[in-house]
């Protein structure tokens, strides 16, 4: 029986309801962030399907044993912020520094939508969303943040001796990549994983940064096709994660890319971090190279003949790719994005018969 994934979260669409009052169950929720005064978010707005798609992408990288545990973390850019009766109010909300690396004015008055700090990716879908994620506002100065979703407020914290719930550790990656690239498409969302046979293969003889983009694209042909042109994949050394460090690199790989901004890095044993226009757009490109890598380990396992295509063979599945995307236009010609060609032109020989 295949699996079903909703794209909304079951506590915004009624399907669940939420513990009763003064029960132990609301006394943990409350301690994770919970607050049953607030109006629960429409599922059909912005905030409410961005919810929905987190829950999906946990759920489904979950479940296809796409992750390392449930590891990873999301975040979107909100183009409008959230309803202020769904979130704690500003002054009340916690307020935290950003690092002093991390200065983001661009985003102040700004909503992210993030996965919090220790929230397990399969379980989005499946608990009340204060329960793993959290909205931040980042104040005028660019320098503060506040949390107004996702957390007991910042009296409640005082009397507590309970562990404050906190963004992902990876937030400042986030917060300066939608600063710096939120105008450009398809930079409204972000999606960080630790794919199992994509880490496992950086640790082989192929993991090394100048051969692992080439060995993706000579076992797959739709690598060169999709990433090609926007510079493939962007390798950023192992660091330490959640440092800012990795932020400005991280930064520096998307923009630099010859073409156009790039659609994915790979942080070398640490996993993958794309970026899509929204957090669909975002997962499949992770999904797609941690397809590919357990597609090459599995064949070599089996000692399945799994050889990569040559460089030959890549560029001559390209030529072929773009000639047969020949479109005619009003005048009677075809143009293939670099020449036009008369309509008596035949294409070139199809010699790997490919698509």
């Amino acid at each position: 029986m295949q699996v079903q994934f909703p794209l909304a979260n079951p506590y915004l669409t009624h399907a669940l309801t939420a513990p009763s009052p003064q029960s132990y169950r609301e006394a943990r929720w409350r301690e994770r962030g919970y607050h049953p005064a607030l109006r629960p978010i429409s599922p059909d707005s912005e905030a409410g399907t961005l919810i929905g798609q987190m829950g999906w992408v946990g759920a489904h990288a979950h479940a296809h044993h796409y992750l390392w545990a449930s590891a990873g973390n999301m975040g979107a850019m909100l183009a409008v912020p959230a309803d202020a009766a769904c979130l704690i109010p500003y002054d009340a909300a916690p307020r935290y520094p950003l690092p002093p690396q991390i200065v983001v004015p661009g985003l102040a008055g700004k909503h992210v939508l993030l996965t919090k700090s220790g929230a397990r990716l399969d379980m989005i879908a499946a608990e009340h969303p204060a329960l793993n994620l959290t909205v931040i506002e980042v104040e005028p100065d660019g320098t503060h943040y506040r949390m107004r979703l996702g957390t007991p407020t910042a009296a409640d914290l005082t009397q507590t001796s309970a562990a404050a719930p906190k963004p992902t550790s990876e937030m400042f990656h986030y917060l300066l990549i939608f600063e710096r690239l939120v105008d450009t498409p398809g930079f409204t969302a972000l999606v960080h994983l630790q794919p199992k046979f994509l880490n496992l293969i950086s640790r082989t003889a192929h993991g090394h940064p100048d051969r692992f983009y080439a060995f993706l694209r000579g076992y797959e042909p739709e690598t060169p096709i999709i990433y090609d042109a926007s510079g493939g994949i962007g390798f950023v050394q192992e660091r330490a994660p959640g440092i800012p460090e990795l932020s400005y690199e991280s930064l520096r790989l998307f923009e630099n890319a010859p073409n156009s901004p790039r659609h994915i890095l790979y942080w070398v044993g640490h996993g993958t971090f794309s970026r899509g226009a929204d957090l669909l757009d975002a997962y499949k490109h992770a999904e797609y190279f941690e397809a590919a890598a357990r597609m090459a380990w599995e064949a070599n396992q089996q000692n399945i003949d799994a050889q990569a295509y040559t460089e030959e063979i890549v560029s001559c599945i390209l030529r072929e790719f773009a000639a047969n995307r020949i479109e005619t236009d009003a005048g009677g010609h075809r143009d293939t994005g670099t020449e036009i060609l008369d309509t008596e032109t035949e294409p070139p020989e199809n010699l790997y018969n490919y698509p």
